[in-house]
């Protein structure tokens, strides 16, 4: 009787094994591959803010230190007594007369003096929140700016914002035309307002 005995090719042997280890070097090493280092930062980059950046400064360099605040809109309108900028935002963490305090200390530290309100300068009172009432008015060097204040209803100590404000501000030119960061409406709050919808921006 004739055995009959397979046998493999030979050098299969080897191969089989050189691919078994390098199965496992890819399998330690497969997670380093094509992947960043964790930093555990997971937040995207915030924008720059819209009065820090400089880009359309307030009237005498003012800042508004010592307030929290987020701007919301940055937008130039047509009102009664001519091209007006109307800068608005949202408060944090303090009431509505500690935030109107800091509005006008910011604009008292550059010079500006507060004014009364007189009838020729309240022309356009429509386009305040709040219909115009309760506006703070300084001026300095024949500009004028006029502050409004307006706490958000419900809110309470424990409430992060807690009112929204418009500063009624003289038109200013962009600072620097020539620097990206002023040619971003996320950074400049500078929205594009549709043509034919000139009232819609001040909504906003």
């Amino acid at each position: 009787m004739t055995t009959l005995v397979r046998r493999w090719p030979v050098g299969r042997g080897a191969l089989t094994a050189a691919l078994a280890v390098v199965a496992l070097v890819l399998l330690f090493l497969g997670p380093t591959f094509g992947r960043a280092e964790p930093d555990h930062n997971y937040r995207p980059p915030l924008p720059v803010d819209a009065i820090e950046s400089g880009c359309y400064p307030l009237p005498g360099g003012a800042r508004l230190d010592g307030l929290a605040y987020q701007v919301r809109r940055d937008t130039d309108v047509t009102t009664a007594a001519g091209e007006r900028r109307r800068l608005r935002g949202h408060y944090d963490l303090v009431d509505r007369g500690e935030a109107q305090r800091l509005l006008v200390e910011a604009f008292r530290s550059v010079g500006f003096t507060l004014v009364p309100e007189v009838a020729e300068d309240a022309g356009d009172t429509g386009s305040h929140p709040d219909g115009g009432s309760g506006a703070v008015q300084l001026r300095a060097d024949g500009e004028t700016v006029r502050i409004t204040v307006r706490e958000l209803p419900d809110t309470d100590a424990e409430t992060l914002v807690r009112g929204e404000f418009v500063l009624d501000l003289p038109v200013v030119a962009v600072a620097r035309p020539d620097d990206p960061t002023c040619d971003r409406p996320s950074s400049t709050k500078r929205w594009p307002v549709p043509s034919l919808s000139s009232s819609w921006a001040s909504l906003w």
